[in-house]
């Protein structure tokens, strides 16, 4: 049995984040029910559609005009019988709409609401746009990444966006079981910038009590040495020495016991203390091996330790196999996707066979008829511009 199994949502989230919540639900069994305008999700087009056809399987597409009065009634019909919906408008757009919480609220109760936005529905940041490196500038993420010599960069992964809709999710869940006790919905409102910030918090909970700036460090830590990647005779790998038995492991195993024996290097504080002249003297000798070599030996003293990979790497890996996190997918005109399992699945939790992203408005009438329409008043909707048939 699939736990949200009987549950409907309304999905009216774009992009990646949103969605991602909708494909949780949906995942877990709810009847997952994607609203899009007559363009499309902006994620259809360009090189953000692959990421459109892993977040949207196992839901059903509607294209519907909200700007028009039949379109907000048919978004309000299928909310009074909704359990939980989604949205990830600028904040105040959907009460414009006519689809805001209190709204909804109003009709349905027990509907549990989130919305997913870049500061949240409060604050004077509330209707700033946001994509994902604004939040890492804003929230201080961007500052402590990059070189200590060079600018602030931008992580290429969603880091803040994803897991906001992780975080989203789990409210809704929470709701969810809520609801069940008391018989009423809530509202859930995610923001990108309260994610960044708790990923920040101790880096800004160390400054307000000790007044240290994290400064930038590439891929060293200012608690640790050494703890960073170093260029071997063909890869960069990654070494992590957090404590003094690390230490004498790594310097045994790599026939570096000089190091080990030096006294500026017999504490983590005194490594720390003397971390730049200790990296350039490990940087001299892992760059006269191969990365295989290094990681063997790493390995079997117990140290931390990776090579840093490409993609077409980390796709092949055998432990990427063993936890069966991709699958392929036909869609159409396109061939064979590769797409991912959510992680963290119930042992006893079958997952849900995957049906592919629907097509733009592909379950449109089969929505509309659900809600009563026949289908001449189907017709008469798409001839208006109401909706959008596929």
């Amino acid at each position: 049995m699939y736990p949200l199994k009987g549950l409907k949502v309304l999905d009216f989230s774009h992009a990646g984040d949103g969605p991602t919540c909708g494909l949780m639900l949906a995942q877990a069994g709810a009847d997952v029910i994607k609203i899009e305008s007559h363009q499309g999700d902006p994620f259809r087009q360009g090189l953000t559609v692959l990421a459109f056809y892993n977040i949207n399987r196992n839901k059903r597409s509607l294209a519907l005009n909200l700007q028009t009065p039949e379109g907000r009634e048919i978004a309000l019909r299928l909310a009074s019988k909704a359990d939980i919906m989604l949205e990830s408008f600028t904040p105040g757009t959907a009460e414009k709409l006519g689809i805001g919480y209190s709204e909804i609220n109003k009709i349905n109760p027990r509907i549990i609401y989130c919305s997913v936005s870049g500061f949240g529905q409060t604050g004077p940041y509330r209707q700033k746009p946001a994509y994902d490196p604004v939040i890492h500038a804003m929230s201080g993420l961007m500052s402590i990444t990059g070189e200590a010599d060079g600018p602030p960069v931008r992580i290429p992964s969603n880091i803040i966006g994803l897991p906001t809709a992780f975080l989203a999710a789990y409210g809704v869940l929470l709701a969810v079981i809520a609801r069940e006790k008391t018989g009423r919905g809530q509202l859930i409102d995610a923001s990108f910038f309260d994610t960044a910030v708790y990923f920040m918090s101790s880096f800004i909970s160390g400054y307000a009590l000790t007044g240290f700036v994290t400064p930038r460090m590439g891929s060293a830590n200012p608690a640790f040495a050494p703890y960073q990647c170093f260029q071997s005779a063909d890869k960069y790998v990654f070494v992590g020495v957090t404590n003094d038995k690390f230490w004498q492991a790594f310097c045994h195993a790599l026939d570096m016991d000089d190091l080990a024996r030096r006294p500026e290097y017999s504490s983590a504080q005194s490594r720390l203390a003397h971390r730049n002249e200790l990296a350039n003297q490990i940087a001299l000798s892992l760059r006269k091996l191969p990365s295989g070599e290094i990681i063997r030996k790493m390995e079997k003293a117990g140290v931390p330790c990776a090579t840093v990979r490409e993609i077409p790497e980390v796709l092949d890996d055998p432990q990427v196999t063993a936890r069966h996190i991709f699958f392929d997918m036909d869609y159409p005109g396109v061939g064979k996707v590769k797409l991912a399992n959510l992680p963290a699945w119930p042992s006893d939790i079958e997952r849900i066979e995957a049906v592919r992203a629907p097509l733009l408005g592909e379950h449109t009438v089969e929505i509309l008829e659900e809600l009563g329409y026949d289908r001449a008043g189907i017709d008469a909707l798409a001839q208006k511009g109401v909706i959008l048939k596929n």
